[in-house]
């Protein structure tokens, strides 16, 4: 790519899951206390009652700790970011103050833009980068390096908007392109 080609940003929008009294800071807080105070009082429990020894519980116990504070940070602290360029559209994930790139591909890559409700259409390897409930995300279907890929999102209708017209706009461009390629050569003989 030349050093000196110069970008342009079409669009960018960050998803983040939606704020309620169950996703309030304070309540992830409190359900981690919850679920550790009670994983110790089912440990406590065993030990008491069925004389099973805690260093067999406690592995156990912690396991579903890790799990459950997993399922809470993927539920509530990670927002995704969609970029669209005139070339390319990348996804991004991002937790805290770390982001992570999961996708960047060129838009001349992209097969198709899939509904969830026609997710029986989408094919390859499926990544989710999506904050909303299943039923309100789209599907974008690529090939990536010649392995098929499915990234679900949950960009807006105006972000949708965009990137079917730049997809449009290049391939009526390719077309032109190969119109007078093959015009020219035409021409030549």
């Amino acid at each position: 790519m030349d050093e000196n080609a110069v970008v342009n940003l079409l669009a960018i929008e960050t998803a983040v899951p939606k704020r309620r009294i169950v996703r309030s800071v304070g309540a992830v807080y409190l359900a981690l206390i919850v679920l550790m105070i009670g994983c110790i009082s089912i440990g406590n429990l065993l030990d008491a009652n069925w004389q099973i020894p805690r260093h067999v519980t406690q592995p156990i116990l912690y396991a579903v700790i890790a799990i459950c504070g997993a399922f809470l940070y993927r539920w509530h602290f990670l927002c995704f970011r969609y970029t669209l360029t005139d070339e390319q559209f990348a996804i991004e994930q991002i937790g805290g103050s770390r982001e992570k790139t999961i996708a960047v591909m060129m838009i001349s890559e992209i097969r198709g833009i899939v509904k969830q409700t026609e997710r029986d259409n989408v094919h390859g390897k499926k990544v989710d980068a999506s904050v909303l409930p299943s039923k309100n995300t789209i599907w974008i279907c690529a090939t990536l390096g010649g392995t098929e890929m499915a990234y679900r999102i949950s960009a807006s209708d105006a972000f949708l908007e965009r990137l079917m017209q730049q997809m449009l706009k290049l391939k009526d461009l390719k077309s032109d392109i190969n119109g007078k390629s093959g015009s020219n050569a035409a021409q030549k003989e």
